[in-house]
């Protein structure tokens, strides 16, 4: 049994499993440090180009994108190198890597990823904070409306 991820690729839904979920990711990046210039332009035509051809090989919108499909893709689209040299990472850009965001979750999200973003930023699991959230919307004093200008206030990821 495999885990599967629900991902957003050119603004696309689709369902992939771990294996090609992480292989979509690492050539994402890669292709990302070989580009010259106007990153995310191309970024996001890469990725409606993986989406098309995603639709084109799934016969059904239930299916679950598999490694094989992604190396597919991968190789129709071309390798990172394709795309130029890669850049050196700045010391800036390793400065900002390392400062973490409290951002609302894509993955983990039960209403609007509140949870799932404390999660992500304290790094452990939601269940815990989603159970101490709803004990403090009960008891303690929370109201829902606090909870909704997180919402509002929190970007997501």
């Amino acid at each position: 049994m495999n885990e599967t991820i629900n991902a957003n690729i050119g603004q696309q839904a689709f369902t992939l499993d771990r294996d090609a979920y992480d292989r979509l990711t690492i050539y994402l990046n890669d292709v990302r440090r070989h580009i010259a210039t106007d990153t995310d332009e191309v970024m996001k035509d890469i990725e409606i180009r993986i989406a098309e051809l995603f639709r084109e090989w799934l016969p059904s919108s239930i299916m679950v994108v598999t490694l094989q499909m992604v190396e597919r893709a991968i190789t129709r689209i071309g390798a990172p190198e394709d795309f130029g040299t890669a850049k050196e990472p700045s010391s800036n850009s390793s400065e900002k890597r390392n400062i973490k965001l409290l951002r609302r979750s894509r993955n983990n999200r039960s209403i609007a990823g509140i949870c799932g973003g404390l999660a992500e930023y304290l790094e452990v699991d939601a269940t815990p904070i989603r159970i101490v959230m709803l004990f403090l919307m009960l008891f303690g004093g929370m109201s829902l409306w606090v909870y909704i200008i997180m919402w509002l206030l929190i970007p997501e990821e």
